[in-house]
């Protein structure tokens, strides 16, 4: 789950070369750090979320889920927040709370239906905490019964999420699932647990295009923005990355 934010690190670069060329070259200075400053605010902008969202969550729109023939339902871990000194216990994040709390939504929506989490060790060497044992905790809070969770707790990619739970699938002889996670993640995940072999219902949650922008506030440059095109372009390397590598 390591990834690589490259466009804040790009513009700083940009911006560096314009400082170093200002003595010597003050026009192209001057578009570079022009350049540089509209990407930043592009960046940062909510609108280009919703763009950048909408390339990879039309692949699989959002429905309102009905009962799905299947034999389990699938969810994937994003991260976590682990332990320090001022946090004696690791928490899942964001994301992973989302997609979670989702799982444990269509199960009360549905019935019984035995519920995968997937997500390996993560964290710094001596504290790492399976995230699928985090997830396990949230679906029991939120009253799954303990013995519809399976848990696979050995990835670390969407690759080996497809790869390990598949393993554990067909070890119970499943082969129809319905796929949880958030929409910009859903094609490569697909893609991923396709590839090994099983019947996939996506089951997107949290799109971010399903609605443009529309208050004030929407309007304004924010940090959230930024991470959220930054997971639309990791996607997007990811899916290349995957299709060249084979794992999709």
């Amino acid at each position: 789950m390591s990834r690589i934010e490259p466009v804040l690190p790009l513009v700083v670069f940009v911006l560096l070369a314009a400082v170093w060329a200002l003595p010597r070259w003050r026009s192209g200075a001057r578009k570079l750090a022009a350049a540089a400053a509209l990407l930043l605010f592009l960046w940062s902008w909510p609108p280009v979320v919703f763009l950048t969202s909408a390339t990879l969550e039309r692949w699989y729109p959002y429905v309102v889920p009905e009962a799905a023939e299947a034999g389990a339902i699938v969810v994937l871990s994003a991260g976590l927040v682990t332990p320090d000194s001022s946090l004696p216990f690791a928490v899942a994040d964001i994301d992973t709370q989302i997609r979670t709390r989702y799982a444990a939504w269509l199960y009360r929506r549905w019935g019984r239906l035995p519920v995968v989490v997937s997500g390996g060790p993560l964290g710094p060497p001596g504290r790492k905490v399976v995230v699928a044992e985090l997830m396990r905790g949230l679906l029991l809070a939120e009253g799954v019964d303990p013995a519809d969770i399976w848990v696979e707790g050995r990835s670390l990619t969407t690759y080996q999420n497809a790869l390990y739970s598949a393993e554990l699938l067909r070890a119970r002889g499943v082969r129809r699932i319905v796929l949880i996670t958030q929409g910009y993640h859903m094609p490569r995940a697909v893609a991923c647990f396709r590839k090994q072999g099983l019947d996939v219902v996506p089951a997107p949650c949290a799109l971010r295009s399903l609605e443009f922008p529309s208050r004030f506030e929407d309007f304004l440059p924010s940090a959230t923005a930024v991470l959220a095109n930054e997971d639309a372009l990791h996607e997007w390397i990811g899916l290349v990355w995957y299709w060249v590598s084979g794992r999709i």
